[in-house]
């Protein structure tokens, strides 16, 4: 018998699948569609791992399957190459990112290539493509001539390791850079922004519509972080200055006995500017805005320093609240000011530290005060509203704080707009121009478009969100002129040297040939932008770049009439996503941004949807067999080609989809992947033994072919439901019954529809068989998905064990359909060993259905 030698098989397998053009993906969808991707890789040097392969196996195997169903499948990979990592990696080994980084997806896509991932490789690009990113920087002009991108001064996060400016998004919870792990600090540095708070609510509400893991939705959420409350208005003692705070619980705003505000909030400036600031205060603040504002809010000891300063309460006019700043209170929550009180655990902690006095207006019924966050208790000493329920209040409360002028409804988020210039070299540079004499003139793009008529048409729903900010866009952008779609790509230059500045800016401004340009607008001297976007440009539209026709070139200069002709078309046969598949770690990153590029694309009519990602499938990660994460550092990185030459590419993807669920993190274990090499080699014997499964057609096993279409039933539904471990243990489970099978073979169908139920997880094992034992002339991976035949169901009987007083007294078998209580009951009690037991005596019965019946007298 023909032995199972993986590396004599796969390779011409491969061959052929690229020689018939097997994944290739159809212009547009020729039937249902399934768009089936995993998210954009970034190539590193280090090359694959086993954890990558798991979740590039696992999306191949939902491509495949939609595949052999029926339907229109694209199943594209790419490369998300711009960025840090990239960069620094180049640094390191002194060779500039242009040319290590296609070196990098060389490595990457041969191990993707042996894994036998189901690709369609005509899609391929890389995010450093020029003909890729002429077209994000295309995209960066049309928001820019939206008004939902301006530059200006702004305090941000910024990476001294990395000497880069940084998103909210990007420092984690401790105050580090999630990419690097080092400290950031606070900078004010010239930037370009979006505007991507103006469609928070959008990013919100539409997140009810999407199949996504709910842990996921809510980390959404609360990054987006909406709060109804109030703002309240104060005016400061002594000073001409008007003080306003956010609630979120104004109805128990009566018990409020003093104010914080944060270390950058405006206030703190003008006392210190007018030299009021007391030493103490000076010091404080000098000492708390150099710990990152993240940083201040996780620290458990909570600080302050006494400004010196009143507000009149306007609650209580004859009383005054004393200002403190304090390290908790931050300017990305509300107005950077609170109101504090008895009924908040963290204000109490803080009053007793500092011996402020405190009032409580809700009955304590423990030996604390009662917390605002549970919303309920009788109201004492609160105005018009005492003796009243506080949660039923809480309308006519904002209602009657906005009649006294005390203040105003409003909604606050933790969403901040995102920052998105980088000081470094390896990303798109941004397609725009300076020019001093248009600025010294106060000339803006928008005016010079209004003059000659030549305004983006913006759609309502864009003008609408941006209203309230052409004043500001005209003066704040005045001498900023975009390039023409005939100048792009403005490509990023070859330089030998590319490390990042000590000053703050982009290497690019150390380049004069890249610097110096003239102006699009009077042609006069100029200077282009040097900062370059973040890695997240490339990949928050990728989606539709993969979608388009094969009759786009790579050479076509973007443009509106391109867009609309060459790219929209393709992109909207085949979007939004149906299948997103990767690491929760993007949970807010990358998935927040394209969901936001998505929108304003929708709003601008440039696409026909607003979701880009209709299914998200989160991965597991996979630990070293040490139970520690996969490090080059540490040295126990798995390669998969060593896996993939010792065992074969099949014994690796099967091992990977039965090693856990596909959301669980998960430890290697080589003696477990033995397994899996194992099973595939016994699937190959029983193809190869002339006596396991029926040569006619006519052939048929009563009980083999039976039990194969709960197998075809079963994983129908897991491989939808992302359950591969209990596919493939569902098909180890059928290989014992077939294998221990002495008087019956499988039909010839039956050992067929097998075959297809395990492809696409070892796909080219049973496309060796398909071709070579059954002699077919196409790949099993375009052959038709197994149906489940009913006719070759066999019932199953059930035996139920018949009890009078919790002992035994017989049994009764009945069809898996007739098992209700009424007909297992009748039938017990045809049992003579159960009537002598029951008869003429009272009993209630007791039925555990399809296991036990008792007879309780």
């Amino acid at each position: 018998m023909k032995k199972y030698i993986p590396k004599d098989i796969e390779s011409a397998i491969a061959q052929q699948w690229e020689a018939e053009e097997t994944y290739k993906a159809p212009q547009t969808p020729e039937k249902d569609k399934s768009y089936t991707l995993v998210m954009f890789p970034y190539p590193s040097g280090a090359g694959l791992h086993t954890g990558h392969a798991r979740v590039y196996t696992g999306t191949d195997v939902l491509a495949r399957y939609h595949r052999m169903k029926g339907k229109s499948v694209l199943h594209p990979m790419g490369w998300d190459a711009f960025g840090l990592p990239a960069e620094n990696a180049a640094i390191k080994l002194k060779k500039n990112p242009l040319d290590i980084v296609p070196q990098n997806i060389a490595n990457f896509k041969q191990q993707m290539q042996r894994l036998g991932l189901s690709y369609d490789w005509s899609k391929e690009f890389s995010t450093t493509d020029p003909s890729y990113y002429q077209w994000t920087q295309w995209l960066f002009i049309q928001f820019f001539k939206m008004g939902l991108l301006h530059k200006k001064e702004t305090p941000i996060f910024y990476c001294p390791s990395c000497k880069t400016g940084l998103a909210l998004e990007e420092v984690l919870a401790d105050g580090t850079h999630e990419r690097c792990g080092n400290k950031v600090e606070e900078r004010t540095l010239p930037q370009w922004i979006f505007r991507i708070t103006k469609y928070a609510d959008e990013l919100l509400a539409d997140l009810d519509g999407l199949d996504w893991p709910s842990g996921i939705l809510q980390m959404q959420r609360n990054w987006i972080g909406k709060k109804e409350g109030m703002v309240i208005h104060h005016k400061v003692e002594g000073m001409e200055y008007v003080l306003d705070t956010f609630t979120a619980f104004p109805a128990w705003s009566f018990a409020d006995t003093f104010i914080v505000i944060a270390p950058e909030h405006p206030l703190v400036d003008s006392l210190i500017e007018n030299g009021k600031g007391t030493s103490e205060v000076v010091n404080y603040v000098a000492e708390i805005r150099a710990i990152p504002a993240d940083e201040r809010a996780a620290s458990k000891e909570k600080t302050g320093v006494f400004t010196g300063l009143y507000a009149v309460d306007p609650f209580r006019p004859n009383e005054k609240l004393p200002i403190w700043i304090a390290n908790f209170a931050l300017m990305s929550f509300g107005t950077g000011a609170i109101r504090c009180s008895a009924h908040d655990p963290r204000d109490v902690a803080f009053a007793t530290k500092y011996s402020i006095p405190l009032r409580e207006v809700v009955e304590r019924e423990t030996e604390t005060p009662v917390n605002a966050h549970e919303g309920k208790g009788i109201l004492v000493d609160s105005g018009p509203f005492t003796g009243k329920e506080v949660s039923s209040v809480v309308e006519d409360f904002v209602a009657w704080v906005s009649k006294e002028k005390i203040g105003e409804k409003s909604t606050t988020y933790h969403l901040r707009d995102w920052v998105f210039s980088r000081q470094r070299y390896w990303g798109e540079p941004i397609p725009m121009v300076f020019c001093q004499s248009c600025a010294d003139e106060k000339i803006s793009y928008w005016a010079v478009a209004k003059e000659t008529e030549k305004i983006y048409p913006n759609s309502p729903k864009i003008a609408q969100k941006v209203s309230g900010f052409v004043a500001e866009i005209e003066e704040s952008l005045c001498g900023w002129f975009p390039l023409s779609d005939e100048n792009l790509p403005l490509k990023l230059p070859y330089v030998d040297s590319y490390e990042p500045t000590e000053t703050g800016q982009s290497p690019l401004s150390q380049i004069p040939d890249f610097v110096n340009t003239t102006c699009p607008h009077c042609a006069k001297p100029a200077v282009r932008e040097t900062d370059t976007m973040p890695n997240w440009a490339g990949s928050c539209w990728y989606f539709l770049y993969f979608s388009r026709g094969v009759d786009f070139a790579i050479e076509t200069k973007p443009s509106l009439q391109a867009w609309n002709s060459l790219i929209k078309p393709s992109a909207m046969a085949w979007n939004p996503v149906d299948w997103y598949i990767g690491g929760a770690e993007h949970a807010v990153l990358h998935l927040l941004y394209s969901r936001f590029w998505m929108k304003m694309l929708n709003d601008s009519g440039l696409v026909d949807f607003k979701e880009p990602f209709t299914r998200l499938r989160s991965v597991g990660i996979v630990l070293a067999s040490d139970n520690r994460k996969m490090s080059k550092s540490l040295g126990n990185v798995i390669n998969p080609n060593d896996v993939i030459d010792e065992f074969g590419a099949d014994t690796l993807r099967v091992y990977e989809m039965f090693m856990a669920p596909f959301g669980q993190e998960v430890a290697w274990s080589t003696a477990a992947m033995q397994g899996a090499y194992r099973f595939i080699s016994r699937v190959w014997q029983m193809y190869y033994s002339s006596a396991k499964f029926a040569k006619s057609a006519e052939i048929r096993s009563k009980t083999l072919d039976a039990e194969l279409q709960s197998v075809i039933s079963s994983i129908d539904t897991d491989i939808t439901n992302v359950k591969f471990n209990t596919c493939i243990s569902a098909l180890m489970k059928f290989l014992n019954l077939w294998e221990e099978s002495d008087s019956e073979v499988l039909s010839m169908k039956g050992a067929q529809d097998f075959l297809k139920l395990l492809a696409p997880f070892a796909p080219y094992m049973t496309d060796h068989i398909w071709r070579n034992v059954f002699g077919n002339n196409t790949s099993i991976h375009i052959a038709p998905w197994p149906q489940k035949d009913d006719s070759l169901t066999v019932e199953k009987q059930v035996t139920i064990a018949i009890q009078v007083q919790g002992k035994v007294r017989g049994t009764v078998s009945m069809p898996s359909s007739k098992l209700s209580q009424d007909i297992v009951i009748a039938e017990a009690l045809k049992l003579e060993g159960v009537n002598r037991y029951i008869d003429g005596k009272e009993y209630k019965v007791i039925y555990v259905p399809g296991r036990v019946v008792n007879f309780v007298l």
